[in-house]
């Protein structure tokens, strides 16, 4: 490895990992934690202390001045982007003495001899027990053996992967590493050419990982990591051209498993992939087996159950991409009808300039399929039925969308009159200073602002909503109408006196300085009077402003007099003290 072709730099370990990772990992490399640090080649490993003295095993790949890749052992080390591996690549940058230079692992095996070999996996087996198992798992050599492996015996290795950790405590990131290490012999066995072995090794590992994988909380997605080299893997064997039929169904089979499985969790994405592989892979022959199985597991839900609803629409949905090809117009249409597809089922009845039936099917949909059906009814060029179809909603509904959608299909036909009064019915359920804006844009084309203003100001002011009300003024720079709706508004106000006074108090400061500076005081002894320790600094910040704006008003007498009745007042406040202090006010 050419040192001077491996240059890295710190802008470059600060894209890799992050700036929070690689501060910390500055913090680790000055603190000395990369420890037996060694260079193989291009790669460079080491052993890293963490916080509690944990010692993990951290790793980076260097090709071309690039870093090609790293990972680390630590719960969030998948992938590289740890404090552990900043540590690594800066004390790689800074100081490449540290690092010894060893022989790639496969040329140190291979100058050993038998005897030596066994002496090494005596020592191995002595430091880690656990790894005797491997002596009776067949393993990939890169040449072709003929042997056919057991698939239990990986289940084993698998199951024992999950042992000493449970739903409340286990690390899915450790588990996952040490699956990964089954997963990584299929590839093995796949890539010198046994495709069968590597299939039952995918497949013994998915059946295991799947039959555990509700007991764990994958947040850090390691174990969905696992499953998704699996599929993978599994769709790279039905590339072998020489796997048998008996053989590529059991794929076909398993892979189909892992997409029900995830359909029946409610789709965490565990099978995102599978459909486009079984499409892809699956021969004209094969494809009707893929729907059998598909159809059983849709008409599997029970009618009673809440999420009947979205499971027949995702599996119709895949059955209608299955059936493509074969489908005619009325199968396709009854295969909508039964898996709830109903904007396919729209979509295709309007295709076939069945308007009437179409519209019929869409009034049975929610108010929110309705807002997509009524899209579909545009983009086929019927806008006055799905504008038939939404005034009829808007007369019984509450739902915002729909008034909102209302709204926009009358802008777009150039009428800003009809489109106000839903505008404005919008405004009156969810008032907004967004919806605002758009009030006073439709307002403004119809010369009719100034007492649509007038009214919509009022009616705020009658339901107390002087949080919108300010932030209105504000936007439309009416500083005067802002103070003067905040002295309206009630000291135990839910939107909290700051939230609502201190965007006045800024935007007064030019204007108004001596109402901003009232504001400022009023929000800094809000916060020393509740002994809010953790809001001092806050505090000082209010009090920073005071001090500029009388001096601003060539008051500095009147500032240095409001200092003392503050020290005056806060004495015994050892950590308001010292927050001023840091201020230095």
């Amino acid at each position: 490895m050419d040192e001077r072709k491996q240059t890295i730099t710190e802008a470059m370990i600060r894209r890799r990992v992050g700036e929070r990772s690689f501060e910390r990992g500055q913090h680790y490399f000055h603190a000395g934690r990369i420890v037996n640090a060694r260079r193989a080649g291009a790669m460079l490993k080491a052993d890293c202390h963490g916080s509690y003295d944990n010692l993990y095993r951290v790793r980076a790949t260097i090709e071309e001045g690039a870093i090609a890749d790293a990972d680390c052992s630590c719960p969030v080390g998948s992938g590289g982007h740890c404090k552990h591996v900043a540590a690594l690549l800066l004390t790689w940058l800074k100081r490449p003495e540290d690092f010894r230079e060893v022989e790639e692992v496969d040329a140190a095996l291979s100058r050993r001899s038998k005897d030596e070999l066994v002496a090494l996996i005596r020592q191995m087996l002595l430091r880690a027990p656990e790894l005797e198992s491997l002596l009776e798992v067949p393993l990939p050599t890169g040449k072709r053996t003929g042997q056919k492996v057991n698939p239990e015996t990986y289940r084993r290795q698998v199951a024992a992967a999950f042992r000493g950790y449970d739903d409340e405590g286990g690390d899915t990131t450790q588990i996952a590493e040490k699956i990964s290490a089954t997963v990584a012999i299929a590839d093995g066995f796949l890539a010198q050419g046994e495709a069968d072995n590597a299939a039952a090794i995918y497949q013994a590992t998915l059946n295991e990982v799947l039959a555990r994988y509700s007991e764990f909380d994958d947040e850090s997605g390691d174990l969905s990591q696992v499953v998704g080299d699996c599929v993978e893997g599994l769709g790279r064997c039905l590339e072998d051209e020489t796997a048998d039929t008996a053989r590529r169904e059991q794929i076909l089979r398993a892979l189909f498993e892992v997409y029900a499985f995830d359909v029946n969790l409610g789709g965490v994405g565990l099978g995102d992939d599978v459909p486009d592989l079984l499409l892809r892979h699956t021969n004209d022959a094969e494809k009707p087996r893929v729907s059998a199985w598909t159809l059983a597991a849709m008409k599997k839900q029970s009618k009673e159950d809440w999420s009947d609803h979205w499971h027949r629409q995702v599996y119709g949905g895949f059955l209608l991409r299955l059936q493509a090809h074969q489908l005619d117009d009325e199968g396709y249409l009854r295969l909508c009808r039964e898996s709830h597809r109903l904007n396919d089922l729209v979509e295709r009845l309007l295709s076939l300039g069945r308007v009437e039936e179409a519209i019929e099917e869409a009034q049975r949909a929610s108010d929110y399929e309705a807002l997509e059906l009524a899209d579909i009814f545009v983009r086929h060029k019927h806008a006055d039925a799905a504008e038939r179809m939404m005034f009829a909603r808007a007369k019984t509904t509450q739902d915002t969308r729909v008034w909102d959608w209302l709204t926009k299909q009358q802008k777009a036909r150039g009428d800003p009159a009809t489109a106000l009064v839903w505008a404005r019915r919008v405004f009156d359920v969810r008032p907004s200073p967004e919806q605002y804006r758009e009030i006073q844009s439709l307002a403004q084309r119809t010369h009719t602002w100034e007492s649509v203003r007038a009214e919509l100001l009022a009616d705020l002011n009658k339901k107390k909503h002087f949080d919108l009300l300010i932030e209105i003024f504000l936007l439309e720079k009416d500083i005067d109408a802002a103070l003067a709706t905040l002295e309206q508004t009630p000291s135990d106000s839910p939107f909290g006196y700051a939230d609502l006074a201190l965007p006045v108090a800024k935007a007064a400061e030019a204007s108004r300085p001596r109402d901003a500076l009232r504001i400022y005081q009023q929000a800094a002894e809000q916060i020393i009077a509740a002994r809010a320790r953790g809001a001092y600094a806050e505090a000082c910040e209010h009090l920073a402003r005071v001090r500029q704006l009388y001096r601003k008003l060539d008051e500095g007498h009147a500032w240095e007099e409001y200092r003392q009745k503050i020290d005056a007042e806060t004495k015994s406040l050892r950590a308001f003290k010292e927050e001023m202090a840091r201020a230095k006010l």
